[in-house]
């Protein structure tokens, strides 16, 4: 009786995960939030449309303050159509809404305001960054060109 029940939850599993692959990519950025930071992360597409999806991710800021490297948690969502994004992201520093640009969600190039939430305030005024994103060969994270 066991396994007639552990084994279609491996099989839902395998598929399950073979699905969330297609839409998933390595992010890969650098940004300036009042200091220089990396970040890594995972990138996960909701909606396969040029017309409009959103992508969320959690992800991993490094940058240096007070003479040690710090590395911070972040979540992020982003809203993009035709181009464009809407996002924001938050780690346990700042609240950051952006805006910018997606070239076929291959690089995203933003800009917006860290709004600082604690009393060290190590992110905080105008930011701006560039992201590009990494998926593996037959994603569906990436648009495609469309020609007329």
């Amino acid at each position: 009786m066991r396994k007639l029940i552990i084994l279609p939850l491996i099989f839902l599993t395998f598929f399950s995960n073979a699905q969330l692959l297609k839409k998933t990519a390595l992010g890969i950025s650098y940004r300036y939030t009042g200091r220089n930071v990396l970040q890594a992360g995972l990138e996960y597409r909701l909606g396969e449309t040029y017309d409009g999806s959103i992508i969320v991710g959690p992800s991993l800021l490094y940058t240096r303050a007070d003479q040690t490297d710090k590395f911070i948690p972040e979540i992020h969502i982003n809203f993009l159509r035709f181009g464009q994004m809407f996002g924001v992201s938050a780690n346990p520093y700042s609240l950051e809404p952006r805006i910018g640009f997606s070239l076929f969600n291959a690089i995203f190039l933003n800009t917006g305001y860290a709004f600082p939430i604690h009393k060290e305030k190590y992110f905080k005024g105008i930011t701006f960054g560039i992201q590009f994103n990494i998926a593996p060969k037959h994603s569906k994270f990436y648009d495609h060109l469309k020609m007329i």
